[in-house]
């Protein structure tokens, strides 16, 4: 294993301090190894003293973890809730005092805002944030509780049929639904998914009694 690593070690070190910004003769202060050494290494060269190479090693990984943590020290003090701007791309505000629950509509400056909380996920793309679903008209799909990742839907022309999205409407009650077009002008069919129908039908709402649409990206689900 030491053998690959130390084959490896300058290509490390060349990431490293792309990744980090740091200088090369920061590394060597830190280090005690030549800076024409490192500059060696990382060109290909392989390390002939292992007790430099294990220096350098252990100050990439001590720094690293190091870095790693202050990354999520700062992600501990971001603002878990947030507020997306109904109207416009305006960007997403920090709730300050987080007494807010997320799905709830605050007006601010006479700007109505939905409170979301915050999600890390870059996996999921353009997701802004996280809402609970409540009540049992999208189930199985989407349960009572479940929570859903979503994005503000800039475009009304950007719909999709069929898909999920979650819509506000102009008495700030906010639902996902399964959207199609709608047999009168100007107006959406929302769908849901519990299998009864009768109990859960589809309704039609004009564009009108719509404030805002979200993109459904994903659920998450506690088992």
């Amino acid at each position: 294993m030491i053998q690959g690593d130390i084959l490896t070690i300058g290509s490390r070190l060349r990431e490293f301090r792309l990744r980090t910004n740091i200088k090369m003769p920061a590394v060597a202060a830190a280090t005690g190894i030549a800076k024409e050494t490192l500059y060696k290494w990382e060109k290909g060269t392989r390390p002939s003293n292992l007790q430099e190479y294990f220096k350098l090693k252990s100050y990439i990984d001590k720094t690293e973890n190091k870095l790693e943590i202050e990354r999520l020290d700062l992600e501990d003090k971001k603002h878990a809730t947030l507020g997306l701007p109904l109207n416009g791309g305006k960007p997403a505000i920090p709730q300050m005092d987080g007494k807010v629950a997320a799905g709830t509509i605050i007006i601010t400056d006479n700007e109505p805002q939905l409170i979301v909380d915050r999600i890390t996920a870059p996996f999921l793309g353009a997701a802004e944030g996280v809402v609970e679903v409540v009540g049992q008209s999208m189930e199985p799909t989407f349960v009572n509780g479940c929570r859903i990742v979503i994005s503000r839907l800039k475009d009304y022309r950007m719909l999709h049929w069929g898909l999920y999205y979650y819509i506000i409407d102009t008495n700030w009650h906010g639902i996902v639904r399964r959207v199609y077009q709608a047999d009168g002008q100007n107006s959406l069919s929302l769908g849901t998914d519990n299998p009864d129908q009768l109990k859960y039908p589809p309704i039609e709402i004009s564009l009108d009694q719509i404030e805002s649409i979200f993109k459904v990206s994903a659920a998450i689900i506690k088992y």
